[in-house]
């Protein structure tokens, strides 16, 4: 096979690896210069028959579409090509130059808790696009996760195993012997059996959570009498994030988190409670921190779209302009609940409410900051778009209205169970140099948009207070 030429067009180089399903080759793509490098995934049916071949053909097309759906996603490879050539089946894919997880995931050598938390984190994040493309990936594992060379992010690889929900076999009935897809230890009994979940992708992160944490790869952990995995004592781990771990990897997938959203959700609010909790913990070695304020409040430099602009629905925007690095109000919170826009969230106890409506801004709070020029406020705006119109929106409202305007970063965020959007910008106030962060999910045709504030050197001082105040929102 090395030297050959598929598809007149991609050169196999070397030999990858060998699998159940097939063989993956590293291959040079020759029409485009210089050449880049890509793999090929070689595949060949276990029979010569014809009705064989031609369900091969038909599972193979089927393969080739899933994969061309996820590729889209930034953070898994694209396909590139799926020739056929007499009886072998190609898929070929996006080369990701990098490693995989196995060298930062090394035997007997654990990681710290808030590094494992940002790996999952990481992960999650792009196994959401997955399971919201209904497909089920059954074979996470180190060795199938890379971390990219050149920006460092979570690469998912390997769908050579993938299944769609609405297509778990290509007749109607379950063949007698299904082969099982996955490797031990990260594989839970149901997809054992063929009855594969979306919670068995969530079992296999949260062994690698664990093997991670543990530095014990996971066919050497047992159970006990109730089927609770035995780990906790080989490591010091929160409670916290040690029960969301035993949660992702239950036994029964009925009591495990039921995709990558609600898991990552869960994640997420830890993380966050974490950090808070942090910051009062080390509230003591602040007690002299000065904060020198100006007179005159900075307000957002950010024009509001008008009524005038949308009919169709009500959004939200929560304005947030932070200025302390210490933890509010001794960390005394209290709860804001708006029954109207069904929306609650946790705010610093201290901060008085003013509910005055305002016709011109559909204004429904403001939460002032008791001694210094710092404010939460919440209004509503009509809007009606999808998620990636109103990022659009918003980023054209920076460029308009924001002052020396830049956008320095775009990411997908997670708030109140939902998948958001995230635009971090620099500009100017006058002669301040701000920076602003804008956080927005969709639900029920609302738009729910966060905008966080605050001078450009002071920004990173708030961000976790910030972040506590996101991650409490429940939108219901």
């Amino acid at each position: 096979m090395i030297g050959r030429i598929i598809a007149a067009r991609y050169k196999i180089i070397s030999k990858i690896g060998q699998g159940t399903f097939g063989t993956t080759y590293l291959a040079e793509d020759t029409q485009v210069p210089p050449p880049s490098e890509c793999v090929v995934k070689h595949f060949t049916p276990s029979s010569t028959e014809p009705e064989t071949i031609k369900k091969s053909q038909e599972l193979f097309a089927r393969e080739a579409t899933i994969l061309h759906q996820l590729g889209k996603h930034p953070q898994i490879p694209r396909l590139l090509a799926y020739p056929q050539e007499n009886q072998d089946f190609f898929i070929v894919q996006e080369y990701i130059a990098g490693y995989d997880l196995k060298q930062e995931i090394r035997p007997n050598i654990p990681l710290k808790e808030d590094v494992v938390i940002q790996l999952l984190t990481d992960i999650l994040e792009v196994l959401v696009f997955i399971h919201e493309q209904e497909v089920i990936h059954r074979d996470l594992k180190p060795e199938n996760i890379r971390r990219r060379q050149k920006d460092q992010k979570i690469v998912i690889i390997d769908f050579g195993a993938v299944k769609q929900i609405s297509t778990q076999y290509l007749e109607n009935q379950q063949p007698q012997n299904p082969t099982t897809i996955g490797t031990r230890g990260y594989t839970p009994i149901e997809q054992q059996i063929g009855a594969t979940k979306f919670s068995s992708d969530i079992y296999a992160v949260g062994m690698i959570g664990i093997q991670a944490l543990t530095g014990k790869h996971p066919i050497n952990l047992e159970r006990d009498q109730e089927a609770k995995l035995i780990w906790r004592d080989f490591v010091n781990v929160s409670d916290r994030f040690a029960n969301f771990l035993d949660k992702m990897v239950e036994y029964n997938h009925t009591n495990r988190y039921a995709d990558a959203t609600e898991a990552l959700t869960a994640l997420q609010q830890i993380s966050q409670q974490q950090i808070y909790h942090h910051q009062l913990d080390n509230q003591s070695n602040d007690e002299s921190t000065t904060i020198t304020i100006g007179t005159k409040f900075n307000p957002l430099l950010l024009k509001i779209a008008s009524v005038g602009l949308g009919i169709l629905v009500t959004g939200i925007i929560i304005f947030v302009f932070i200025n302390s690095s210490r933890p509010e109000c001794d960390g005394k919170l209290a709860t804001y609940q708006n029954r109207e826009y069904n929306i609650n969230l946790e705010y610093p106890e201290c901060w008085p409410q003013d509910a005055t409506p305002n016709a011109l801004d559909d204004k429904l709070v403001t939460f002032i900051h008791p001694r210094k020029h710092s404010r939460l406020i919440i209004s509503s705006f009509p809007y009606l778009e999808t998620l990636d119109q109103l990022q659009n929106f918003q980023e054209q409202d920076i460029t308009d209205n924001l002052t020396d305007g830049k956008v320095t970063t775009r990411d997908t965020y997670f708030f109140s169970g939902k998948q958001g959007r995230k635009i971090i910008a620099t500009g100017r106030n006058g002669d301040e140099k701000i920076k602003n962060m804008y956080v927005m999910t969709l639900k029920e045709n609302k738009a729910y948009v966060i905008i966080y504030s605050a001078e450009e050197n002071e920004y990173d001082k708030f961000l976790n207070t910030v972040e506590m105040i996101i991650q409490s929102i429940e939108i219901e």
